[in-house]
């Protein structure tokens, strides 16, 4: 067989720009996390505090931890929510605006604007879940004959991954003993294994845990919820573990002195009996406390600088041993 006819037959090895570009991002990657500390574990619930900046607590580790400030331009960011498939956390603003915060790139943005809620101005709502494709809700006024017992859904679009809403959120009215006002909140969660949310009121309202099975709610007609427990002297911010076996409440804690010091706050963690709507303490408080909890999300590991640049180092002397190698093959053909 002739040179020319082994020319034929022989593949070169070939290193493309985009074959370099994905092997770099790679291994630079790969390295980088393999050598890089996590801050945390994968699971993780996040929620705002009155200092008005987001959180992720690990209720294994019991630790806090500082990830970024909300865009609300006051202390009454609230209403938080987490949509799992995404890792997007949803919320609302002071001003009543619906806001997102992407947690794997840190990027945020405004999904909709408070007059698409009907929103009233320093009173958004504080109660919200993510389930089914939908921001879901529990409205709020500023005062207690605003309490309605409605609970909204907001079904969202995305394109490129960003939240949007636009029209009217439709509306399912809640009773409770048979009535259709006065449940003042302290938190919403939605279970979308079983199709259950599950809810607590403030003591003042009755102090109660209820559930609600979402698979039987009529826009029509009236949702009577399945109460629990009752007479409860503590309000809960309420969110799942990462597989739902667990469901967490926080109970927002300040100095009566100084309420509005972020520095005198904290949040008793328990833990609630789904069956039986009983709060058991968990053991363990944070610093400073959530005043709403947005559920479970996972923790984008941080990369060390140090290491990333070690990593790049050592995939710039691969690809130029490649290169060569690449250089003397293609000599070897000609």
């Amino acid at each position: 067989m002739g040179t020319a006819q082994r020319c034929q037959h022989y593949r070169p090895m070939n290193v493309s720009g985009a074959s370099v570009t994905r092997f770099v991002a790679f291994l630079a990657f790969a390295a980088a996390v393999a050598g890089g500390p996590a801050i945390a574990k994968a699971d993780a619930i996040y929620g705002v505090a009155v200092d008005n900046n987001i959180y992720y607590i690990d209720p294994a580790a019991q630790s806090i931890t500082y990830v970024a400030p909300s865009l609300s331009t006051f202390v009454k960011a609230n209403g938080f929510a987490t949509d799992r498939g995404r890792n997007q956390l949803l919320y609302f603003g002071s001003n009543g605006d619906l806001y997102y915060y992407d947690i794997p790139s840190g990027g945020s943005g405004t999904v909709a604007a408070a007059s698409v809620f009907g929103n009233v101005d320093e009173f958004p709502p504080e109660d919200a879940a993510y389930y089914n494709g939908a921001f879901w809700y529990i409205g709020k006024g500023g005062r207690v004959e605003d309490f309605d017992n409605k609970l909204y859904k907001a079904e969202l679009t995305y394109r490129g991954g960003v939240p949007s809403f636009s029209g009217t959120p439709v509306a399912y009215q809640l009773t409770a003993s048979g009535s259709t006002t006065g449940m003042a909140f302290g938190d919403i969660a939605i279970n979308p294994l079983t199709n259950m949310l599950y809810g607590s009121t403030t003591p003042g309202s009755g102090g109660l845990f209820f559930s609600l099975d979402m698979t039987s709610l009529s826009g029509a007609g009236e949702n009577p919820v399945t109460v629990l427990s009752s007479g409860n002297t503590l309000s809960l911010q309420l969110a799942f573990s990462g597989d739902y076996a667990t469901l967490y409440g926080q109970r927002y804690v300040v100095d009566p002195i100084d309420p509005a010091n972020p520095a005198l706050t904290s949040g008793l963690w328990y833990t609630v009996d789904i069956s039986n709507g009983d709060y058991n303490l968990a053991g363990f408080s944070t610093d400073p406390g959530m005043r709403d909890l947005a559920g479970f999300g996972t923790v984008v590991p941080e990369i060390d600088p140090n290491l990333l640049g070690s990593a790049v180092a050592l995939v710039a002397g691969s690809l130029a041993l490649l290169e060569r190698r690449s250089r003397r093959e293609s000599r070897r053909v000609a």
